[in-house]
């Protein structure tokens, strides 16, 4: 079994990057930081000796890199099984300062890295008939934030095409799910005063992510809140 995930060397992407390698799926891991991707190949090899690891730095709010990316385990190992479009970007604005750069920056990562990294697997996943495609889209795609404009539409978009996405595939016994965590420990909070102890932990994205992996059914969406409905 193989599996991509990106953005895989930090919170979600790091968890479902541990649970993937603990059900053995060999991985072809992506993320911009070199040495981050160097430490996690170690790591997991350490663990789990028998597992093929590959990385490959990538910056995938790039068109060209994304695409590399993907033809790189197009080439190397013709399919894969899993596809985990994890890496994204939160940066907060509003109307009143919405630039178009500033909205193009977060749409570039949160939405057509995905689009770009999944398109080219599309044609193998039908012929195949089979394959899991896993998006990390948010508790915004369905309600967006006033204070966090770009990010919201940004992964609205993303669900959207992960709906699209599952109509289309469905036909193929390829099955498509949308995670949408809300608050979530991850790196984000690094240097912010929040009670992260009470927001959704990458562990239970991870979690989801086997879940509907294992189930014999099409687990169309999980939505995973913290409890405390202030986060």
């Amino acid at each position: 079994m193989k599996a991509i995930v990106s953005g895989a060397t930090k919170g979600i992407g790091r968890s479902i990057t541990m649970a993937l390698a603990a059900e053995g799926y060999d991985l072809g891991l992506g993320a911009r930081n070199l040495e981050e991707l160097d430490f996690l190949r170690k790591e997991i090899s350490a663990i789990y000796p028998s597992l093929e690891v590959i990385t490959k730095s990538v910056d995938f709010s790039q068109k060209h890199e994304t695409r590399n990316f993907a033809e790189t385990f197009m080439h190397y190992w013709g399919d894969v099984d899993v596809l985990v479009n994890n890496v994204g970007v939160y940066e907060e604005d509003n109307l009143d300062e919405l630039t178009e750069q500033g909205f193009m920056n977060q749409f570039n990562v949160n939405f057509f890295s995905a689009l770009r990294l999944t398109q080219p697997f599309v044609p193998e996943f039908k012929r195949r008939k089979s394959g899991n495609i896993i998006n990390i889209c948010s508790v915004l795609s369905k309600k967006g934030r006033k204070h966090a404009i770009s990010y919201s539409i940004s992964k609205q978009a993303l669900y959207g095409y992960t709906k699209l996405l599952r109509e289309e595939l469905r036909a193929f016994d390829v099955k498509v799910t949308a995670i949408l965590p809300g608050s979530t420990n991850t790196p984000s909070w690094d240097g912010i005063d929040a009670h992260v102890d009470e927001f959704v932990q990458p562990e239970d994205v991870a979690n989801g992510v086997i879940m509907a992996l294992k189930s014999n059914g099409l687990v169309e969406e999980i939505e995973i809140k913290p409890i405390n409905p202030n986060y």
